[in-house]
């Protein structure tokens, strides 16, 4: 399992599960895109961004394609966005009953921070999350 950034025909693999608006060359072209891949097949995929909330880093978009969820994937997805974000806070968002993205949030040390109702529809709640920086290791020389 490789965590990457996108070639241009694993976007359009991505098509094929991703249930969300917008579309995924936009993120490919802004370098805010990374896909899980083993032995060619797409297993999931990350967006994110430092600059579309608060100009603070936020992970927008996480899927994987069904039947490899719960393998690892979405875990080690938002860990290389974590890694990209060293020492930064990152801030992630779910529906209010998303169980299996809350406890992957919690297991990774995201910490519930609030809510918004109606933002999707009228019923919709979304909870966000962020998890704290990590102050950075020195190196040694």
């Amino acid at each position: 399992m490789e965590v990457r950034r996108a070639m241009d025909d694993e976007v359009k693999r991505i098509e094929e599960f991703d249930v969300f608006q917008g579309d995924r060359r936009l993120d490919n072209w802004r370098g805010e895109l990374l896909v899980c891949v083993e032995g060619g097949t797409v297993l999931g995929f990350v967006t994110y961004s430092s600059s579309l909330f608060y100009n603070r880093p936020f992970i927008s978009l996480l899927a994987v394609r069904e039947g490899h969820r719960r393998r690892g994937v979405a875990a080690a997805l938002v860990g290389r966005v974590l890694e990209i974000y060293d020492g930064l806070t990152v801030w992630i968002s779910t529906e209010e009953g998303n169980e299996p993205a809350i406890r992957l949030f919690q297991k990774l040390g995201f910490i519930l921070k609030g809510r918004i109702e109606g933002l999707d529809h009228e019923r919709s709640v979304e909870y966000f999350f962020c998890r704290s920086s990590v102050p950075r290791r020195p190196t040694e020389e």
